[in-house]
């Protein structure tokens, strides 16, 4: 048996046994007929393709793929009851590129409805009495679980960063517009960006490198500058998560790394207010115009009531948000230049992951650096009440690889215990 085939084997082997070991209990899959068949084939034509041949980058590694995505030959769902017929289409750019890299699909993960709401069976691994989140929740909980090194998912408000977090686990979403939109169902176009699961930083960055669409890597000899927002945003969680946070700020510098508060360019209102998510509604009513006439009846209670919102904005409010998102990352970078600062840091949530059956995160601490559009990373790095803890760090935009890099040199110093 060649190298290759070794490599394909090995991995093979390694997230079959997983799977059949974690999946009953945390359910982070959809169920696929003939699931062994179509992963052997997969593995048969990477095997085939690259046989005496130079392997790319990514040769080998095992992905999960939100249920979103479409990828060739197996349906979508998309978390709902709609019929696959009406919502599967082809694979995008991004799900081509990762076959370039050469990875094979596990399969695809659970997502809430439309990545909006409803009931998910995920369970975190660990503790399967918690929510792995939403609505990346499959995605992070595969991962965490050892099934895949690699997963992906897409973040709205929250998806992305709030199961990282609960999971344990790297939790990566670039700068909005980075990675190419085509081959998803949509949820909220301005703010939709694909996002990436490793278990390390290491990972995370090597896989990035390869996968982000004009990738240049960075260096820098020196410690960045962190900023933390004042005000209303760092209220917005209970008070063990914000004892951990000010733990690691102490930690960090003792390691002569530079913390400045900053106050932000927001209101009160516009953080606890339904604001960004009548935004979402908004544009969720527009994106499923065609399939909601078609198929009501097929919608959750609250994705239903959540379109049936949408319907009542007038195009006026949404181009309002849509030019509210540019300036806020305008004033953000502004702020950023005057005070020197690299790095926004805060807790990744503003709880623990919460038992199963409740809610599946908080949108407090992530949407305000979704809707700018900013890159944004969570670094398993803490634990309270032994359920994990991340450390969010936002770069700046369209700087995804200074993010990557400096998260990187901040989870060596957070995890330095360990």
């Amino acid at each position: 048996m060649g190298t290759a085939d070794s490599l394909l084997q090995s991995n093979l082997a390694q997230s079959l046994d997983r799977f059949a070991k974690v999946e009953p209990h945390i359910q982070a899959f959809i169920h696929e007929n003939n699931k062994e068949e179509r992963i052997m084939s997969e593995i048969d034509d990477l095997s085939m393709k690259y046989s005496g041949h130079d392997q790319p980058p990514l040769f080998g590694i095992p992905v999960a793929i939100k249920d979103l995505i479409h990828i060739n030959g197996l349906p979508t769902y998309a978390g709902s009851n709609l019929p696959a017929a009406a919502l599967t289409g082809q694979e995008g750019s991004f799900v081509k590129r990762l076959r370039e890299m050469g990875v094979w699909v596990t399969g695809k993960t659970v997502t809430e409805e439309f990545a909006y709401a409803g009931p998910i069976p995920t369970r975190n691994p660990h503790n399967w009495n918690h929510t792995a989140g939403g609505s990346s929740a499959g995605s992070a909980a595969a991962v965490a679980a050892g099934i895949c090194p690699v997963a992906i998912g897409t973040q709205t408000l929250r998806s992305v960063t709030a199961p990282a977090s609960f999971c344990g686990i790297v939790g990566f979403k670039p700068s909005y517009a980075r990675i190419p939109m085509d081959g998803i169902i949509l949820l909220s176009p301005s703010f939709d960006t694909l996002g990436l699961f490793t278990q390390d930083m290491a990972s995370m960055e090597y896989i990035s490198a390869h996968l982000i669409p004009e990738w240049k890597p960075f260096r820098s000899d020196r410690k960045p500058v962190l900023g933390i927002p004042n005000g209303v945003y760092m209220t917005l969680m209970f008070d063990e998560i914000r004892n951990a946070f000010q733990d690691q700020i102490r930690k960090l510098e003792e390691e002569g790394f530079t913390i400045r508060t900053v106050d932000m360019p927001w209101s009160d209102e516009f953080i606890y207010g339904d604001d960004l998510l009548r935004f979402v509604q908004g544009e969720m009513a527009r994106e499923h115009e065609i399939l909601f006439e078609q198929h009501k009846g097929c919608y959750g209670p609250a994705v239903r009531d959540a379109i049936l919102a949408g319907q009542m904005m007038e195009e006026i409010e949404l181009d309002g948000y849509r030019k509210g998102q540019i300036s806020l990352r305008n004033d953000l970078l502004e702020i950023q230049q005057k005070e020197g600062i690299d790095l926004w840091v805060s807790p990744a949530q503003g709880g623990t992951a919460p038992l199963s059956g409740g809610r599946t995160g908080w949108a407090g601490m992530t949407a305000i650096w979704t809707y700018a559009g900013l890159p944004t990373m969570s670094i398993p790095s803490a634990t309270v009440h032994d359920m994990p803890l991340g450390f969010q760090c936002i770069g700046s935009y369209g700087r995804d690889e200074e993010l990557i890099y400096w998260s990187k040199q901040l989870s060596e110093v957070l995890n330095s215990h360990k």
